[in-house]
């Protein structure tokens, strides 16, 4: 009852009947995926093929979200708040249906839905605790208790106290866990489960590149939340003196006098030991300059052939751009991700150290989560290649950069640009577009191109395709020929 393109059937029969779900690996993927409505079971009911400026918003360790909107016709009456929707195997509640009306007059719904994982703001009272040495394995279980999720394995932490207050906001005492113990929770929306992980994200040897999938970039550093002392508190005004040799606060050098300074905040500490040790980690962090970079990227992953390009929140990449002088390997802390336009999406990246989770509103500021590390080496950058090695593929150009021999350029059709190249075959006659390239150290590379066929009659020894010469360093030469008729 449904096909792998984005025209479903939403019918009144549609969603009446029972579908055996096997998901579509066209779906799998966030760039291009279209929303689905589920129901309790995460079954289809119907697919929002209609919707349109689908946009996902994330922050690490604390926002993600979906909007998109919807013309107003027969049949979107059936659409609710409450409702669960699956956009590439993410699960979302829609929290917001506003009927909105354009310049135009025109009126669309606009939809806002959030990531599964904000209903546990709302849960069942539990009773209050407190840990006096636990891991963040024991913490996340037990506030985990009577909600529908689990917790599964993750990685060990290191034992610290913890208070549990009651109530009914799980969701906030979980951000808690990754402050106390410097770690991060990572939401599986579909299974309902949660896991721990290190707070250092993963690395996935993804390069943007000015001239790859690197669109724009600037970085901005800043000193509004700088400070050079801190002084801790802990449970029942505890200090760091007794084991500080007396003095109350640490401090790093300043320039400034007197030092940029701040009371930290910590309740769940009765040990000056572990509160010293926390403070430490909190001063680093905040002692440094804060630098963040804001990136225009182009998501290759949604080619064929470059699924290893994706990207996730959390994740280590490298950004090197020539003309900024931006040069740098950090984690995405945040995402605005353009589903049907990936080529649009924009990514935040930070370099302030890892620890910071919420910590800050400790003293009333409120920062983001993030990593420091290494400058990337220059000479990793000089191992890459640019994504298209072909000048002027787009036809933007006319037929600059190519030997052409009976090519046109059409410039009222393209693909991913305005225009495209043209041949009207001729019986006998032989029309070729020609163009050298210069790879570098690559073992293998991918040769891609998008093609429209009409009226193809091939005459005696006649061929219409792609044909390759490849010219090795030992002299020699190897032709292949990549036909775009079936024969």
């Amino acid at each position: 009852m449904y096909n792998t393109g984005r025209r479903y059937n939403t019918s009144k029969l549609y969603n009446q009947i029972v579908i055996p779900w096997r998901p579509i690996s066209w779906y799998d993927r966030l760039g291009f995926a279209v929303p689905v409505i589920v129901n309790k079971q995460m079954e289809p009911v119907a697919l929002l093929h209609e919707a349109y400026e689908i946009i996902v918003y994330q922050t690490l360790g604390s926002e993600d979200r979906l909007e998109f909107k919807l013309p107003i016709k027969p049949g979107m009456e059936d659409l609710e708040t409450g409702m669960m929707l699956d956009l590439a195997g993410s699960i979302y509640r829609t929290m917001i249906i506003a009927n909105e009306e354009d310049a135009s007059g025109a009126r669309h719904l606009h939809v806002e839905a959030w990531a599964l994982w904000y209903d546990l703001l709302k849960m069942p009272e539990i009773p209050p605790r407190e840990w006096e040495n636990a891991t963040a394995a024991e913490v996340l279980t037990y506030l985990l208790s009577d909600t529908g999720w689990q917790a599964v394995e993750s990685v060990s932490s290191a034992n610290r106290p913890f208070v549990f207050r009651g109530g009914c906001n799980r969701l906030e005492a979980l951000r808690e866990i990754e402050r106390i113990f410097q770690v991060e929770l990572s939401f599986q929306t579909k299974q309902r489960t949660v896991s721990i992980r290190d707070a250092e994200g993963i690395e996935r040897n993804v390069f943007f590149l000015r001239g790859k999938n690197l669109r724009r970039a600037q970085e901005e550093k800043n000193v509004i939340e700088q400070i050079t002392r801190v002084y801790p508190r802990g449970r029942g005004g505890l200090t760091i003196a007794t084991v500080n040799n007396g003095i109350p606060y640490l401090e790093v050098p300043s320039e400034y006098d007197p030092p940029p300074s701040a009371v930290l905040i910590a309740e769940e500490f009765t040990d000056p030991n572990q509160l010293k040790e926390y403070a430490q980690a909190f001063l680093e962090a905040l002692s440094q300059v804060q630098v963040s970079y804001e990136c225009g990227i182009v998501d290759l992953s949604v080619l064929p052939g470059y699924e290893e390009e994706k990207v996730d929140l959390g994740d280590v990449v490298t950004v090197y751009d020539e003309d900024s002088g931006i040069n740098v390997k950090t984690r995405v802390v945040r995402m605005r991700y353009f589903v049907e336009e990936p080529w649009q999406s924009e990514i935040e990246l930070a370099a302030i150290r890892k620890d910071l989770s919420e910590t800050f509103s400790q003293v009333k500021h409120s920062v983001a989560l993030f990593e420091t590390t290494d400058i990337v080496d220059r000479k990793d950058i000089e191992q890459l290649s640019p994504f298209n090695l072909l000048l002027n593929s787009r036809a933007e150009s006319g037929t600059a950069y190519w030997i052409n021999d009976g090519w046109t350029v059409d410039s009222t059709k393209g693909y991913s640009g305005r225009a495209s190249f043209k041949a009207t075959g001729a019986l006998g006659v032989s029309k070729t577009l020609t163009q050298t390239v210069y790879p570098s150290h690559r073992d293998s590379y991918v040769l891609s191109l998008r093609a429209a066929l009409e009226n193809i009659q091939l005459g005696p020894n006649g061929r219409v395709g792609v044909e390759i010469v490849i010219h090795y360093e030992d002299g020699t030469s190897e032709t292949q020929f990549v036909s775009l008729v079936l024969e």
